[in-house]
């Protein structure tokens, strides 16, 4: 039987409720800018605070290069060390350097002298990069320093390892390059599971629910008639995403638009799927809409690597992420957009989507047989 008659009763009764239309069409868009601009992982504008003990001329030289750069701003220079902690206490500084005294003494007689930092620990990413940052400074100053002696002497200086790093996909290290691509998963899978989820349940609550079941339609008709409007309008919401990335973030998709659509298509399709599934198990709206953010949300956020990586996580949860459809499409959309990968290095992402999609369809009609039945 065609499924033609309940494609066009779906794509009307989408049409009537502006909500769902708004919803699936231009808030994912609308939650890109948002999550995009204040979604960051680079550390920026440090509030560092400085103790100098010394104010010797090499101190001053140290203060001014680390201070120099677009990551630290100096917020307080301090004149007594009993004065700092508050500091740190309330947020106000991220980190402080101390300067012990007869630092330029020691550096000017070549014993070294060693340089306390203080970093507010409380986010824990936050503050190894900052250490990381502070120790290539010092590190720097300290290569000047020995450079220095050595032309002094009359030496040469040839350091015996030279580094020429060339970063691929990122030259500019822009976390918003690496995150857009997990955020584009992370919406197309909370409305997509969360529209369709809502879609067989309404049908139940209006009461229309029993022509469907009444009419010669079979169920299989009925779960691809209602998947395939949301699939053709999560489409076209893909690409006002995918516009909207390229706007305001400049992210840019460098591999196939083929292998994008197919991967896209495939992983909308799984997100549809699990809804109608949802849908066919769960009699009210309430208790649907709970369902599908529930397990949508989470995955996505937390099991799909878009923040954590996986290879990270322990072997228990590492094997759970194997059936979390958000996973495949964060390896895929990264690849097509950061690295422009194409068929031949997303095969077996695409084949568990498939997968993924053909279970739960088969799932969801079974469901809706035993519905039919009662």
């Amino acid at each position: 039987m065609s499924v033609k008659p309940v494609v066009k009763k779906e794509f009307i009764q989408i049409a009537r409720d502006t909500r769902t239309l708004f919803m699936l069409a231009f808030f994912p868009a609308t939650l890109l800018l948002v999550f995009g601009y204040v979604l960051s992982f680079d550390v920026k504008e440090i509030k560092l605070g400085i103790f100098d003990n010394d104010r010797s001329e090499e101190s001053s030289t140290l203060i001014s290069a680390v201070s120099s750069t677009e990551y630290f701003i100096i917020g307080r220079v301090f004149d007594n060390r009993s004065k700092i902690d508050p500091f740190l206490d309330d947020g106000t500084l991220d980190a402080v350097i101390i300067i012990p005294e007869g630092f330029g003494k020691n550096i000017s007689s070549g014993t070294g002298s060693p340089i306390q930092v203080m970093i507010d620990g409380s986010d824990g990413r936050s503050a190894g990069i900052v250490q990381g940052y502070i120790a290539g400074f010092i590190n720097s100053y300290s290569q000047k320093i020995i450079g220095g002696y050595i032309l002094g002497m009359g030496g040469k200086v040839e350091p015996p390892v030279n580094i020429e790093p060339r970063i691929w996909y990122n030259p500019e290290l822009k976390s918003s390059i690496f995150l857009v691509a997990g955020l584009i998963v992370f919406i197309l899978m909370i409305t997509g599971v969360i529209s369709t989820a809502l879609s067989v349940v309404r049908e139940r609550e209006k009461g229309t629910m029993e022509q469907l079941l009444v009419s010669p339609l079979s169920a299989t008709a009925v779960i691809i008639g209602k998947t395939i409007p949301y699939l053709v309008i999560s489409l076209l919401s893909t690409v006002i995403i995918l516009v909207t990335g390229y706007l305001a973030f400049g992210v840019e998709v460098k591999g196939s638009y083929l292998m994008l659509f197919v991967s896209s298509t495939l992983f909308i399709m799984s997100a549809l799927a699990q809804g109608i599934l949802i849908s066919t198990i769960t009699t009210s709206q309430q208790v649907a809409f709970f369902a599908a953010s529930l397990s949508s949300l989470l995955p996505a956020l937390l099991l799909s690597g878009f923040i954590f990586p996986i290879a990270g996580m322990p072997y228990i949860i590492q094997a759970i992420t194997t059936i979390v459809p958000a996973k495949y499409f964060v390896n895929l959309l990264r690849g097509i957009i950061m690295r422009g990968s194409g068929f031949d290095t997303g095969l077996s992402d695409l084949a568990a989507l498939m997968i993924f999609s053909f279970v739960l369809l088969t799932i969801s009609v079974i469901r809706l047989k035993k519905v039919k039945l009662v």
